[in-house]
């Protein structure tokens, strides 16, 4: 297992970064895609959102992101499915992985982002909760401090 080297910085507020973090949003519904692009405003962020996994791994061999938001289930594709395509595809780009999940107290779930070793948030998550984490992943280390 990875252990996330997260950036720590001092100001991670809203509008504090005019960069282009490139975030991929995997979901079925698309509510954590829009809850990021409303609390970035306007040139924080650039977001697509992908409601199928299978479209997602295509997705990510075309193009780099900075993040890759995963909430968990995924549609047409396990968990263990997505992940293990990801790394396999771009090492690098799965170390930049974010999780989402409803239920901690499903055994399998716990299991799953214990061993992919990825930061995760529980839904429903916190608009700024997911942006600052999206900073800390999507940053590199020095434009972070």
């Amino acid at each position: 297992m990875i252990r996330p080297g997260l950036p720590t910085g001092l100001n991670l507020d809203p509008g504090t970064y005019a960069v282009g973090i490139r975030v991929l949003v995997i979901e079925v519904s698309g509510f954590s895609a829009s809850l990021l692009a409303e609390t970035a405003g306007p040139g924080g962020l650039e977001i697509d959102l992908v409601r199928d996994a299978r479209e997602a791994v295509v997705k990510v061999q075309n193009q780099f992101y900075e993040v890759i938001v995963i909430e968990l289930p995924p549609l047409h594709l396990t968990s263990v499915e997505l992940f293990r395509d990801l790394v396999a595809y771009d090492l690098e780009q799965a170390m930049r992985i974010v999780f989402l999940t409803k239920d901690l107290g499903d055994p399998a779930t716990r299991k799953f982002l214990t061993e992919a070793g990825r930061p995760f948030l529980t839904q429903p998550v916190d608009p700024l909760e997911l942006y600052d984490l999206v900073l800390r992943v999507g940053l590199p280390e020095e434009d972070a401090e």
